[in-house]
């Protein structure tokens, strides 16, 4: 069955794109997964003089990075306060300024490139929808403001303000959160890595990677390919693989809908605490929104479905803005889709060397958190097969060997 058909796609392209019309029988480094973290990894490994053939199952941003919110927001994944609780501040801040390094670094490729992608960096709010969701914010808030993060905290009556709804009770808005048209990213950095040489092979599933005498063979439902390095970038599908990393990434669905042009509310992203709903309005007033997985017995945890919309979170999807914003009662819905998130089992992206498997690495596990995390994964990884030290990287939090049996 065909996956869901995301806005992201409509008219996309790179769906059916072959650098050469065979197989290469050959590659220094074969990378797996056409979405921003393959792209990106293809696109270091040429800028640092090492030769690459990306293959993927689908068209390029198929995944996760075609069917997103269109945020890039820049963080750890989780509340700032939860990331302290569970590794300590040490460890929380390197990675919170990890994810600002990768956004600013995708700030300048987009300004070198003149890459129309339409990023923009307007931050972003999470805001208390329920009155239990209110100290959590507030502890975030305060988190931020001890650590000096940028934090501003938004009482009701600012919130009431700033997002033309009476219905938050606060929030803590993010100034360097922003939005963007994700694949139109991932379509700019291939195509730069194809300028540098890298070969790019779509509609190419990936069945085995296997070790031989000579390095590895990846074995395609086109052919095969010996490499010396493979790269896994496939996020949520990793285990289909590397089945030993069965719950250590897991799949989640998300779902999201697309308005008709609706009025002008907000210029900045907006989120809710609890529900996890992400939304934002584009350039072109249509107001993209996701999440209410939630509305489901499994929170859609364990699904790498995307060829079908669930109609429990569907109902959610359409009700959500015209219940909470009166000035969109009567929105009418011009798209829907699903996209699969690959959740680590610490909530931080699993990037480097897999243990006991030379020649093997992973980029993988971003938990919906991925826009800020991915491009400069790609750099540590290229930096990493390269013989380089990586220039941004957080090993103690990234490493894969941290869950090594």
């Amino acid at each position: 069955m065909e996956p869901t058909k995301s806005f992201w796609l409509n008219n996309a392209p790179y769906q059916d794109y072959r650098s050469t019309p065979d197989l290469p029988q050959t590659a220094e480094v074969v990378v797996i997964g056409g979405g921003i973290t393959g792209v990106s990894t293809a696109y270091w490994l040429r800028k640092n003089g090492v030769e690459v053939t990306l293959v993927e199952r689908r068209g390029l941003s198929g995944g996760a990075t075609g069917r997103n919110g269109g945020h890039i927001s820049p963080g750890t994944g989780e509340r700032f306060s939860e990331s302290v609780k569970r590794y300590g501040i040490a460890i929380a801040r390197a990675v919170w300024d990890y994810s600002h390094q990768t956004a600013e670094g995708v700030r300048a490729f987009v300004a070198e490139h003149g890459v129309a992608c339409e990023l923009r960096f307007n931050g972003s709010v999470s805001l208390a929808l329920h009155p239990e969701e209110l100290p959590l914010v507030q502890e975030s808030a305060e988190e931020m403001a001890k650590y000096n993060l940028g934090g501003e905290y938004w009482d009701a009556a600012t919130c009431a303000e700033r997002t033309r709804s009476e219905d938050f009770l606060g929030g803590i808005y993010r100034p360097t959160a922003g939005q963007l048209w994700p694949a139109k990213l991932v379509f700019a950095v291939a195509e730069q890595a194809i300028r540098l040489g890298a070969n790019v092979q779509t509609q190419t599933a990936v069945q085995a990677v296997e070790r031989t005498d000579g390095g590895l063979t990846v074995k395609t439902d086109r052919g095969e390919i010996q490499a010396q390095q493979v790269v896994h970038a496939t996020n949520a599908w990793t285990r289909h693989l590397l089945p030993f990393l069965e719950g250590k990434i897991t799949p989640v669905r998300g779902q999201v809908i697309v308005t008709e042009p609706a009025p002008r509310l907000w210029n900045f992203g907006l989120s809710t605490n609890f529900g996890y709903e992400y939304f934002m309005q584009r350039p072109d007033r249509r107001i993209v929104l996701g999440g209410m997985r939630w509305l489901t017995p499994s929170i859609e945890v364990g699904t790498d479905d995307d060829t079908v919309v669930e109609p429990t979170v569907s109902k959610g999807l359409h009700e959500f803005l015209p219940l909470h914003f009166h000035d969109l009662r009567g929105l009418r819905v011009e798209q829907e889709w699903t996209g699969i998130m690959g959740f680590s089992a610490d909530r931080n992206p699993l990037i480097g060397p897999l243990p006991d498997r030379p020649g093997e690495y992973v980029a993988a596990g971003f938990t919906g958190h991925g826009m800020p995390m991915t491009f400069y994964a790609g750099k540590a990884i290229a930096e990493m097969i390269a013989g380089k030290e990586p220039e941004f990287f957080v090993p103690e939090a990234f490493l894969p060997a941290r869950f090594a049996d």
